[in-house]
């Protein structure tokens, strides 16, 4: 009988060990860019249905820097997006004016409103307090994502920009560094935008995904880049991406330790 325990034990065991989730190294890559010109944006992004982990967007309307911003909303109870921090230096803010291209839905939010359809982010962009073609260069926003070692997540990233190129680094410990500049926003209001999507994996709780987005190239006084929104979700069973950019171009990966 004893036996009997210790070999259904052991096949128990060997049971769970097969179904526990195995991490399968850390990756990181550039899915796609969608460019967003049409004002406005026809339909509206969906940030719930693209953040089934966690969404965030921001619309401060003050043009006082901070150095650190909370989303104006988020998803209820998601963690996985960090506040908003300036990159390069001086402070992040927003703009009592101006507009994105950019029109929102959502359903499941932390903050009032709760829900909107097709809704504007009055805030425009949130963006570097330093801008101009004399002091902006290379200065934008930052923030960390949260991943989960044993599922790969999507991050899809609604930027835009004025007067500037858009360079977006992606870094995480342990995969090469992700780099595009391959938008260019011109002067024109409202302003324009350009939608990221990004796969990731870390192979470690501790590992984040830090996201930057800074100006380069810029044409006039006021150029810049900024931020609107981020979503995060876990991809379908079967989505390679949208290859927009190129197969195998931003492709980073390495071995579970």
């Amino acid at each position: 009988m004893n036996q009997l325990r210790n070999t259904l034990g052991a096949l128990a065991l060997g049971l769970s060990l097969v179904a526990a989730p195995v991490a399968a190294g850390a990756t990181l890559s550039l899915e796609g860019v969608t460019r967003v010109n049409t004002n406005p944006v026809v339909p509206p992004f969906d940030l719930s249905d693209a953040g089934g982990v966690d969404w965030a967007y921001w619309n401060q309307t003050s043009g006082t820097g901070v150095a650190t911003m909370a989303p104006g909303n988020e998803k209820a109870g998601g963690t996985a997006i960090s506040d908003l921090a300036p990159s390069g230096g001086a402070t992040v803010r927003g703009t009592g004016s101006a507009t994105t291209v950019g029109r929102y839905s959502w359903s499941d939010g932390a903050s009032t409103p709760t829900s909107g359809t097709n809704q504007p982010l009055t805030g425009g962009l949130i963006f570097n307090s330093t801008i101009g073609s004399t002091n902006g260069n290379g200065l934008g926003v930052q923030f960390t994502l949260v991943g989960d070692p044993t599922t790969a997540r999507d991050a899809t990233l609604y930027f835009g920009g004025f007067s500037a190129t858009g360079n977006l680094t992606l870094e995480m410990n342990g995969v090469s560094t992700v780099v595009d500049s391959s938008q260019v926003f011109t002067a024109i209001g409202p302003k324009q935008m350009a939608v990221y999507r990004v796969r990731y994996q870390p192979d470690s709780v501790n590992d984040v995904l830090t996201v930057r987005y800074t100006a380069t190239s810029i044409t006039d006084g006021n150029g810049h880049v900024g931020v609107q929104a981020v979503a995060v979700a876990v991809p379908e069973p079967g989505v390679i991406g949208l290859g927009v950019v190129g197969i195998g171009m931003c492709l980073a990966r390495r071995r579970a330790r």
